[in-house]
């Protein structure tokens, strides 16, 4: 089994997304704190400093942690996805379950070249994050066709 890794704009989304909640993240506890605690308050600051410390904490080691343990396997009969910071998650989805695929970009996935491919079962949803666009399309076609070939369908058919 041969589990791909993403490639290095992946992690410069992470890093990005990252940015993103941590600043919100501060931004919220600095607005709540300032309302409790008032402007000039020791406990204030001290609570501010702290919450920054763990935005930039936050920013700089999820990121990393994400980009390291996000892994995805596609064979014959199933993908399997494997991601998580604090908690690591496995999803495996047979093949022949997939009712629909799709691929999808946000503003920052266009930015940086990037998309998501879900793959829909009557379940659940499977979401392969962080892909260069060539490789999500690439999967996407990859999927179709092996639903076509379970089904007995000819790969040619759109």
């Amino acid at each position: 089994m041969n589990y791909q890794n993403l490639s290095k704009r992946a992690k410069t989304v992470m890093l990005i997304t990252a940015m993103i909640q941590g600043i919100l993240f501060a931004a919220a506890a600095l607005f709540i704190i300032a309302n409790v605690f008032g402007r000039g308050s020791e406990t204030g600051i001290v609570l501010a400093l702290v919450c920054a410390a763990l935005a930039v904490a936050y920013i700089i080691i999820v990121p990393i942690v994400r980009f390291k343990r996000y892994r995805y396997l596609i064979e014959a009969d199933r993908i399997e996805i494997i991601e998580g910071v604090f908690f690591i998650k496995r999803t495996l989805v047979p093949i022949d379950r997939i009712h629909q695929i799709s691929v999808s970009k946000g503003p920052i996935d266009s930015a940086f070249g990037v998309a998501k491919v879900s793959v829909i079962t009557a379940g659940a949803t499977a979401t392969f994050r962080f892909l260069d666009e060539e490789k999500a399309d690439e999967i996407a076609l990859h999927l179709n066709t092996r639903i076509r070939e379970k089904l007995g369908g000819s790969p040619d058919v759109q």
